[in-house]
């Protein structure tokens, strides 16, 4: 009785520690490329991806949407997340100025699009 109670126990503790831990919502990296559509706007982007995990007011005026997934698992110890992808969206005066779009599995993967005025330049 005193070895299947261990074994039980044993068991539980495996069973809790081994999980699955997600934070945030999947990001559609096919949607990203609507964001710099001409007439996309703060409301456009929330329809978009919902509401943002954070959101910064920068020095420049601008104000920064932060959107984040990751995926990790655990197993009795913390491990470095499995998938992860974040998305960050510039707005100015209601209006999309650039994005960036990261998804890190095994390689990083980053696109940071400037806005138009830049590109003229």
């Amino acid at each position: 009785m005193r070895y299947l109670s261990f074994v039980l126990v044993l068991l539980l503790v495996l069973a809790v520690g081994c999980g699955k831990i997600i934070e945030g919502k999947k990001i559609d990296a096919s949607m990203t490329k609507q964001i710099m559509r001409p007439g996309t706007d703060e409301g456009k982007v929330v329809q978009m991806f919902g509401e943002p995990q954070q959101k910064e007011n920068l020095p420049n005026g601008e104000t920064k949407y932060i959107y984040y997934y990751r995926e990790s698992r655990r197993m009795l110890w913390h491990s470095p997340p499995k998938d992860q992808e974040r998305l960050e969206v510039f707005l100015k005066g209601n209006e999309v100025q650039r994005y960036r779009y990261v998804y890190v599995d095994s390689v990083p993967i980053t696109t940071d699009i400037a806005s138009i005025d830049e590109q003229k330049k």
